[in-house]
């Protein structure tokens, strides 16, 4: 008798790969209008949360996962991961902006601090709310 983990079961490939392929368009217009003197582009981040909506829509159409539930965790993984590398990257850019006072440094890393965590979950909960509607209406679709 074979038993399988549950982890065997998740599509790593797409909980993985969407969250990269949609984070790196957003990665290079930052980058390339930082690099064009306007690093304050960063700030525009949360605005870019919104592009998890998009990898919950690629989850739940790609998973190759039989349970809804599964896709739909597939989904919250990989929106966590795009919001995680969005704040990773408000982290990598900020310095750019200025220069940062020797008082002001706790500030900042705790600002970047909040980013990367609520990044992360605002990520995870727009990615897994468009794959739970996704997958009602699959559900609906005989």
């Amino acid at each position: 008798m074979t038993t399988s983990s549950p982890l065997s079961s998740f599509d790593f490939r797409v909980m993985i790969e969407t969250p990269l392929r949609q984070f790196v368009p957003w990665l290079a217009v930052v980058l390339l209008v930082t690099f064009a003197g306007q690093p304050g582009v960063i700030c525009v981040t949360p605005l870019a949360w919104l592009i998890a909506l998009r990898v919950g829509n690629i989850c739940a159409a790609r998973s190759r996962s039989q349970l809804s539930s599964r896709r739909l965790t597939e989904a919250a993984l990989a929106g966590g991961l795009f919001g995680l590398l969005q704040g990773v990257l408000f982290g990598v850019i900020t310095p750019f902006m200025g220069p940062i006072q020797d008082d002001e440094w706790t500030r900042a890393i705790a600002l970047i601090l909040i980013m990367v965590v609520i990044g992360t979950f605002v990520g995870a909960g727009l990615s897994f709310f468009t794959a739970y509607l996704n997958e009602q209406r699959r559900k609906r679709i005989p």
